[in-house]
């Protein structure tokens, strides 16, 4: 705890030397680009800043007063409320993810919820805090699009299996439908395998027994 002296020799905290006006409280939470607001137990907005309306095109005195549901949509206003009331329940914060659609397109945050506790002991309310990660999420978003595209591709991927009878003589291999066929004829209409052709040292030398000669 930050102290001074008040001159008389006694040392007070520093929330009692500085009173902070609520106004000036207000001007803060309003100022920082962070979604702050307070909710009570039934779900109302007791206090929303200027970040969190904003997402809303809406002015926080717009919002102060409503409840979830009058906000979001039916599933996005249970999964918030449920969380608001585990708070309630179990005294303690909780950090999740939260998607908030606007016109621009969905946004995404992470948010912590702390219960505020009286001075009987009792929850009378939770205060949240939101940090966005719509950037974070696009990335994640765009790797596991990118996993999908490629497990589509491996997917279609043929591969050969099992026997496959092949003529000891000329190297024709015998297709599903009993019809002998060039083995690489074969393998490109059942594999992504491409040939490009030459001839080895071997075939030359037999083939074209001239080139091998000596001047």
């Amino acid at each position: 705890m930050v102290t001074h002296d008040d001159g008389r020799g006694e040392v007070l905290g520093l929330q009692d030397a500085l009173p902070v006006p609520a106004a000036v409280l207000r001007m803060v939470l309003d100022a920082s680009t962070d979604p702050i607001f307070n909710i009570l137990e039934d779900g109302t907005y007791r206090y929303v800043n200027q970040a969190f309306s904003s997402a809303f095109g809406k002015r926080p005195e717009e919002v102060i007063g409503k409840r979830i549901w009058d906000i979001f949509d039916g599933a996005e206003a249970a999964k918030r409320m449920t969380v608001v009331q585990q708070a309630f329940a179990t005294r303690e914060t909780i950090v999740f993810d939260v998607r908030v659609p606007t016109p621009e397109g969905d946004r995404y945050f992470i948010t912590s919820v702390r219960p505020q506790v009286d001075p009987d002991g009792r929850v009378s309310s939770v205060v949240c805090i939101s940090k966005e990660i719509t950037e974070r999420k696009r990335v994640e978003f765009e790797r596991e699009k990118l996993i999908r595209e490629l497990q589509e591709a491996l997917a279609k991927v043929r591969t050969l299996s099992g026997l496959l009878p092949i003529c000891a003589h000329c190297k024709k291999v015998r297709d599903d439908a009993g019809y002998w066929t060039r083995i690489e004829s074969y393998i490109s209409a059942h594999t992504l395998a491409e040939f490009s052709h030459g001839i080895c040292p071997d075939c030359a030398t037999s083939a074209f027994p001239e080139m091998n000669s000596q001047p």
